[in-house]
């Protein structure tokens, strides 16, 4: 075989190096959620990875592919860091601050935003997949509020209802004003007040 002919197949990586499926996956969403989907193209993933166009398009055979993988692959690190932190010894409330202020440092986006406006992009099996990675989330916030309502620490709430109130709440620490200014300066005010009114409602304690 020519020296300078490319092996057919599957790119390699170096050892010890990060997986280039890895590589790719957190490139993508990064350059997808700073830049838009439309502006990044499957080029631009390739060169922020120093690897070629044809590596990229190995492991995700379109740009929506790559949305798409990149966009479960995020929603299933957010599910294990909250079933991580809801596994801590301490008060479902305590936990919940926890959970809200280190996602709000970790996710600087909407991220039901971004789902609505991949809609006409993805296809319905993709925005499907989507919809199921997400619900893994839900579905560790639902078992907790069950447990803590059979434990009496909460009230006999539809653990279902309020796990989805629970994540429609996180969007409000991303908002901003008018002229474009965070709703709230820092993480932790937004936590506390999100949790406030999932704890409270139209009734905080006076």
């Amino acid at each position: 075989m020519d020296k300078k002919t490319k092996p057919l197949g599957r790119p390699r990586a170096a050892q010890g190096e990060v997986p280039l499926t890895q590589k790719i996956l957190r490139t993508a969403i990064r350059l997808f959620l700073s830049k838009g989907y439309e502006s990044v193209s499957m080029d631009d993933v390739a060169k922020e990875c120093e690897v070629t166009k044809a590596s990229v398009y190995y492991y995700y055979p379109s740009k929506s592919d790559l949305l798409t993988a990149s966009m479960i692959q995020l929603m299933e690190n957010v599910r294990k860091v909250t079933l991580l932190r809801l596994s801590q010894p301490a008060s479902l409330r305590d936990r919940l601050l926890d959970i809200t202020e280190a996602h709000l440092k970790a996710i600087d986006f909407d991220l039901h935003s971004f789902m609505r406006k991949m809609e006409a992009t993805l296809s319905e099996e993709q925005m499907v997949a989507m919809r199921k990675s997400e619900q893994g989330i839900l579905d560790a916030l639902e078992a907790e509020f069950n447990k803590s309502a059979a434990s009496g620490e909460i009230g006999p709430v539809d653990a279902r209802v309020i796990a989805r109130a629970y994540t429609s709440l996180l969007m409000m620490g991303h908002a901003r004003d008018g002229s474009g200014n965070k709703m709230f300066p820092y993480e932790s005010e937004a936590a506390k007040q999100i949790i406030d009114i999932l704890w409270h409602g139209l009734f905080p304690p006076q």
